[in-house]
Order: structure tokens, then sequence, then C-alpha cells
């Protein structure tokens, strides 16, 4: 600004004394036109230094002026950055959360098909879907036409998958489809694994760009060989990556419930808790649980006797038999080793009375 101040003075100068000799040669000038131009003319330096002066501190001033603006600007930018970047965490921070559900329930029902129907609704009810099935019957006597149930024989095995959505509503459904004796359930974060893996799969994509553009740049063929080496290995990460990344987008829609149902005659009664713990407490609740395992045992003995009786009557028959047919055996082995020791005696005999008689007729002679 000083520069172009002092610039101004010259071109002003030039122009006044350029003026001056116009007018000189018109007429001789009188002294005080002459001190008058040599006053507008000629400024004193004082003056010179003062307008140069004031424009510097006005030049300053504009100059202070305008950064303090700009100041003003770039913190009301900066704050407006920073409040959408404050808003951006805030909406990342519910975005990142990947949730898995997981629950496992065991129940118990009386009316098996029952229970299976009303399962059944509430999967189609809440849009979900039966992943697997396993069910079985432990009775191998129901193709007899006299079978009659006497236990519970029905067992079934459940995999279902639904939405993370009604995952809530669905396992509340649950509740009055039987006696629910054991239910677990868990919640797995795989916010860091997810975002992990999209974070890998953005930087394999601009690979794969620069590379397909280096590809069409590719001047020998042992260039682009190379290129086309690297480019399959990065195509090959990029769609492992996508697959898991479904895998897991799938896993966070859809949640897992998995149900065992057991079919039974009654339900099993909860034992009430002791409520006093002294020596003669202690010695009756002894008594009456050794005494109620020992009936349990005999019943179940009793019952299992029951059942393989007409087994043991087949190996009872058999084994009879085959003990009567060994004694049989015996008696005629020990008759016949008799029959033997008799002939050996016999002959025994026989032979002592030959050789009593030769011997008798020798002393006759």
């Amino acid at each position: 600004m000083k520069k172009f101040v002092k610039k101004m003075s010259t071109m002003l100068l030039s122009t006044v004394l350029t003026a001056g000799l116009l007018t000189g040669c018109g007429g001789a000038p009188s002294t005080s036109d002459t001190a008058a131009v040599s006053t507008n003319a000629a400024p004193s330096y004082a003056q010179q230094e003062k307008a140069e002066y004031g424009a510097g501190i006005a030049q300053d001033n504009y100059t202070m002026d305008e950064a303090a603006a700009a100041e003003e600007v770039d913190y009301g930018e900066s704050s407006a950055k920073e409040d959408n970047t404050t808003q951006n965490m805030d909406s990342m921070t519910l975005l990142e959360e990947k949730l898995v559900y997981h629950c496992n329930l065991a129940l118990e029902t009386l009316d098996y098909a029952g229970t299976m129907k009303s399962i059944k609704e509430a999967i189609a009810q809440y849009g979900g879907v039966i992943q697997s099935e396993n069910e079985t019957d432990s009775s191998y006597e129901w193709y007899y036409a006299d079978y009659r149930k006497t236990q519970g024989t029905m067992r079934n095995y459940i995999e279902i998958r639904v939405p993370s959505k009604n995952y809530d509503s669905f396992v509340s459904a649950l509740d009055g489809v039987g006696k629910i004796t054991s239910k677990s359930s868990s919640i797995d974060n795989i916010s860091q694994q997810y975002y992990d893996t999209t974070t890998q799969i953005d930087a394999l994509k601009i690979q794969e760009k620069n590379l397909l553009e280096m590809m069409e740049q590719c001047d020998t063929i042992e260039d682009m060989l190379t290129v086309q080496e690297r480019l399959t290995t990065v195509q090959y990460e990029l769609n492992r990556l996508q697959t898991s990344k479904r895998y897991m987008d799938v896993d966070v829609a859809y949640s897992y419930v998995n149900i065992s149902i057991e079919e039974v005659m009654e339900f099993r009664v909860e034992e009430e808790p002791v409520k006093k713990n002294t020596f003669a407490d202690r010695l009756v609740n002894t008594i009456k649980s050794t005494g109620s395992g020992f009936l349990m045992f005999l019943e179940i003995v009793l019952f299992l006797f029951i059942r393989l009786f007409p087994y043991l009557v087949i190996i009872g028959i058999i084994l009879f038999f085959a003990l009567r047919k060994t004694i049989k055996r015996n008696k005629e082995e020990k008759k016949y080793r008799k029959a033997q020791q008799d002939i050996s005696r016999n002959a025994l005999r026989n032979e002592a009375q030959n050789a009593d008689n030769t011997q008798n007729n020798q002393n006759n002679q």
C-alpha cells in the first residue's frame, strides 16, 4: 500500500510540473504563483510521510478488521463443523451396534401335538423360519394294534431364525406353549468385526480400481501378468470379505432361537426348600430321601423284571435243556467209565485166576 501511495504521489508531482512548464511558456509567472506552484508541485517530506503513515494505518486497520472478520467466519465454520461432527458421531454410535441374539429354550409338554402347532403358528406370525428340525419317538411298540401309551416318548429339537425386530415378541409368545424348564439367552456384539470388514472391503475396492486402470496402461505382457496376478488376489479376498459381511448382515437381521421339546405324562414337581437345618431335620430328610430312593429302585427293578420276564423265560428254557443235556451226557460218560473199569477189573481177575490155575497144575505135576 505504501508503494502505491508513493507511486501516486510521483505521478501527481509530474503532472503538476508539466502544467507549470506549460503555463510558464504562456507568460512570466509572478512570485506568488511560482511559490504556489512550488508548494502544490513539491509537497514537503513531512506531508508525504504523514500521508504514507495515514495510508498505512488505514491499510493496517483494514487488514486487522478483515483478519478479525475472517477469524470470526473461520470460528463459525469450525463450530458448525464440530457440531456436524458431533451429530455424525452420535449417528455412528447408533449405527455401530451390530448385535446377534441367541436364545435356548427347553420345554416340557403334556400335549405334544398342540405345543408343536402353537410354536409353528408363532413362527408364522412373527416371520420366522425353521432352519432345522429333529423329531424322534423313543417308543418301539407304537405299531402294535393294542399299544397303549404309558409315558412321554416324543422329542423334538428346532432351530429357528426369527427377524431381530420380532425377537422379544416371539420369545414372549413361547411362554404359554409348555412348561419352560430352562432358558438361556446371549447377545454377540460383532460391531468391531463388521466395521473392520467394511473398511477392508472399501480398501480392496480402491485397489481393484487402481489395478484395472494399471491393466489398461500396461505395455508389456510381463507387466500385464504381474498386475493380473495381483488383481486376482485382491478380487478373491474382496469376494471372501463380502461373503463374510453378507453372513453377518443375515445374523444381525435374523436372531437364533433353539427350542427343545420333551413330551411328559406329568410335570415334575419342584422340591420344597428345607427351611430348617437341625440334626433332627437332616436325619428325617435323609431317611425320607433314602426310603423314596429305595422304593424308586424297587419300582425300576420290578418294571424291568416285568419287561424282561418273557426273555428270561426263554433263556431259562434254553438253559434248562442245555443243562439237562449236559447232565445226561455226564451220566452216560460216567456209566461208560464204570463199564470200562468193570471190564478191566474182570480181565485182571481172569488173568489172576489163570495164573493160579497154571501154578496149581505145575505143582500137581
